[in-house]
């Protein structure tokens, strides 16, 4: 289990990882001991790092926070039917999850500067895709399930097979945030903005979709979140 006593930055074959403590004077639950955070930006090349991106800007999309992706079919395939609610996945939970997308598109409206990622203009909202909805919760619920903090599972499954067999296929673009150990959404929003890597991920305009995922279990951290993104080709 790493532990968030520094800025570390590890390659994952095609990820960039980066994981770093966020402490939190405002947010007393938020401290270095008991909170971490972890980026991951990828694209169809697996040979490629970074974070590197494709396609145009997103523009003038109507936010969809609250998007009724509950009716969609992806949430009775055997992948995502485990996560699916409301018996599966109670309240509090959908409700801190819309929690995040409404504060990533609140930034996204104002853009910001994450530092050495650069500045971001003001972008369009996000819109929550059921694909990245279920492979976000998934990874949530694992995370807690099985005691670790990370990208790639201990079964060797990254963020880009978890969507793939989410059914979020043919992308232009996708990327990972996690954070643990954060009890409220805007915790863990406001930790993730203030580390470049996941700042990046959450202003990046080339981002059409997300999906996010919380979880409170019996993991060391407790409460663990992801959230993903997608831009379709």
């Amino acid at each position: 289990m790493r532990r968030p006593l520094a800025l570390v930055i590890t390659l994952h074959g095609p990820l960039l990882g980066l994981a770093a403590g966020c402490g939190d004077d405002k947010d007393p639950t938020l401290t270095a001991d008991t909170a971490q955070t972890d980026g991951a930006t990828g694209q169809p090349d697996p040979t490629s790092g970074g974070d590197e991106t494709a396609g145009d800007p997103a523009t003038g999309e109507p936010d969809s926070a609250d998007s009724g992706d509950e009716d969609d079919p992806v949430w009775d395939t055997p992948y995502c039917y485990p996560v699916a609610g409301p018996m599966k996945w109670p309240e509090p939970l959908p409700t801190w999850e819309s929690e995040v997308v409404e504060l990533v598109n609140a930034a996204r409206a104002t853009g910001g500067d994450c530092d050495t990622m650069g500045k971001f203009p003001s972008s369009a909202p996000l819109t929550v895709n059921p694909h990245l909805h279920c492979s976000a919760r998934v990874h949530s619920k694992d995370m807690a399930d099985r005691d670790f903090f990370d990208h790639t599972n201990p079964d060797g499954e990254d963020p880009f097979d978890r969507m793939a067999k989410a059914g979020y296929g043919s992308y232009a673009l996708q990327g990972e945030n996690i954070a643990a150990g954060t009890m409220t959404a805007k915790a863990t929003v406001d930790g993730w903005l203030a580390s470049d890597g996941h700042c990046a991920n959450m202003l990046n305009p080339q981002y059409k979709e997300i999906g996010v995922g919380a979880y409170e279990g019996a993991g060391e951290y407790v409460f663990y979140w992801t959230q993903n993104f997608g831009t379709k080709n």
